[in-house]
């Protein structure tokens, strides 16, 4: 039973392992291995804080790796995509530009992660964008353009998009907008719950540029929720 206590803080370690492989894979030009390690490190991700609960074993030691673990794999890692996007599919572009604007939304992920640790606002909602998001955006918008699906919206077609999606993510993980998750009150929820809907739709649909765009709606609805307070 106390080996079975130590499971969530096992599935932390193994999202940190999935992306740390993950970086390594990318720098190796192994592209569909760091989409599937990534795709690993999302499962640990949501995994360890739900077999806490249900095991009664939340620990502060345990808020703490994961937030250590989400900064190597939704924030380094996306990082390191967008840079690997510019190697793999842009042009005209300055290479130190691009290293810079993605290095510091690896920073902002990483501040977010520690504001989240020591904010004592009720969790029912999420306060700016959650890393992992983030996070998923990015991988998104690699994978759209790894698989020749992303409509002109690559960086190749759109090269200034390598600083734009930085600069987007730092500021979306700062402003503390009011953004709906599964444990928040009814119409938070149905909010969370549409826009998923809608984005598996869009992912039939249109394939993975899909995940950035309904991030980014995402996001719109807190801004749009600052005038018309719905939930």
């Amino acid at each position: 039973m106390k080996l079975l206590n130590h499971l969530p803080n096992a599935l932390t370690l193994s999202n940190l392992t999935f992306g740390t492989l993950a970086i390594m894979a990318l720098m190796n030009g192994q592209i569909p291995v760091a989409l599937m390690l990534v795709g690993g490190a999302l499962v640990a991700d949501l995994l360890d804080g739900a077999v806490a609960r249900k095991l009664g074993v939340n620990s502060d030691l345990g808020i703490q790796l994961d937030s250590l673990a989400d900064v190597i794999s939704f924030g380094a890692l996306p990082a390191v995509m967008i840079y690997v996007a510019y190697t793999e599919y842009g042009h005209g572009q300055e290479k130190g530009l691009i290293a810079v604007f993605a290095s510091l939304s690896a920073a902002s992920a990483g501040l977010r992660l520690a504001r989240f640790n020591v904010d004592t606002r009720p969790r029912e909602y999420f306060w700016g964008l959650a890393t992992p998001a983030g996070g998923i955006m990015v991988t998104g918008w690699f994978w759209a353009q790894y698989a020749g699906r992303d409509y002109g919206l690559g960086m190749a077609d759109s090269p200034w998009l390598g600083i734009l999606i930085p600069v987007f993510l730092m500021i979306a993980f700062q402003v503390p907008l009011k953004l709906p998750g599964m444990k928040s009150p009814r119409p938070g929820i149905i909010t969370a719950i549409v826009l998923v809907v809608l984005g598996l739709i869009g992912f039939v649909t249109l394939g993975p540029i899909s995940i950035p765009l309904t991030i980014v709606a995402y996001v719109a609805l807190g801004l749009l929720n600052l005038l018309l307070k719905w939930y």
